[in-house]
């Protein structure tokens, strides 16, 4: 059961990652009347739906808010670094590899008992 939870919360981090790339998409163009028209946004929302019902099941499930909290952190902030950096061609400083460095132990170390 608990893998079962584990999957759902990847997935839900997955969608609002991937939520988040195609909300870079229809902002592409810097007109907002032409991102909400976006085939982009139309993903965006059900995806976003999609997130909102695993993240629903697996608190109904009964897992504390701080795990599930923190571990959506983590693998959002390597989802989304990635994307942005493979996809998008974006940089990251050195300054800001150590700061997201540092955010991820710091969620990590927070859930250690």
């Amino acid at each position: 059961m608990q893998s079962i939870r584990l999957t759902l919360i990847i997935m839900a981090v997955i969608s609002v990652a991937i939520t988040d790339i195609f909300l870079k998409k229809t902002a592409a163009n810097g007109n907002l009347w032409q991102a909400i028209k976006s085939p982009w946004m139309l993903g965006a929302i059900l995806l976003y739906l999609n997130q909102i019902f695993f993240f629903t099941y697996v608190f109904v499930r009964g897992w504390e808010l701080s795990l599930v909290g923190s571990l959506q952190t983590v693998l959002y902030a390597l989802i989304v670094l990635g994307a942005g950096i493979f996809l998008l061609n974006e940089h990251l400083t050195r300054l800001q590899l150590v700061g997201v460095l540092l955010a991820i132990g710091g969620a990590v170390l927070i859930n250690l008992k």
